[in-house]
């Protein structure tokens, strides 16, 4: 790895002064790595303006987008001083893209609650709508469970308190697996029952 770079108007140097910059020296500067940060030390007769602080006859440590004019007028381009020190070039970062937004979770007030249907008493505490007990107190049969099974997610969504769609939607998904397990048995009873009559007539 080149650790030191000369620059000058003798045609040795690795940074080539063209022979009209006659105020710059033969030997006018070189740019070194000390280990931790790029040096440049002023070799001249006239100096070198760096940042417009003049430096001369002394080493002082250069970043990338410095201004450096040898003898105060002949500027030193980056791209000359990358060619040798690659590491000071700025590092490509290359855009990542966007990811799309999550998709919108909306609440699930349409679909038939079985929940709703076959525990509409219990559920009604546990949703907001305590008012689903007196109904049962009042007339517990197929009708109001048809009704809370077509319309308690509506009602549900609107009088309970949930953290979001996906919590309220997760909720009813559970009391709807309780809902139609607690019906299928029901139903399996009500066969044995009715073939256990028809078969003591």
């Amino acid at each position: 790895m080149i650790r030191e770079v000369t620059i000058g108007r003798d045609k040795s140097c690795d940074i080539y002064l063209d022979p009209r910059c006659k105020y710059a020296s033969s030997q006018h500067a070189t740019i070194y790595y000390d280990g931790t940060q790029l040096m440049f030390r002023d070799n001249s007769s006239n100096g070198t303006l760096i940042n417009n602080v003049n430096v001369r006859h002394r080493a002082v440590p250069i970043t990338r987008g410095d201004t450096i004019m040898i003898a105060g007028q002949y500027p030193i381009n980056w791209n000359q001083i990358d060619a040798f020190f690659p590491s000071t070039r700025p590092a490509v970062v290359t855009p990542q893209p966007t990811p799309p937004p999550p998709p919108e979770v909306k609440p699930d007030t349409d679909s038939w609650s079985w929940g709703a249907f076959a525990l509409y008493p219990i559920w009604g505490f546990f949703n907001g709508c305590w008012w689903a007990f007196l109904v049962s107190l009042v007339s517990w049969t197929i009708l109001p469970a048809i009704l809370f099974g077509i319309f308690g997610r509506r009602q549900a969504w609107a009088n309970g308190t949930w953290t979001s769609a996906a919590d309220f939607n997760a909720t009813q998904e559970k009391w709807d697996a309780w809902g139609l397990v607690l019906f299928i048995i029901g139903m399996v009873l009500s066969f044995i029952f009715f073939f256990a009559i028809l078969a003591a007539a």
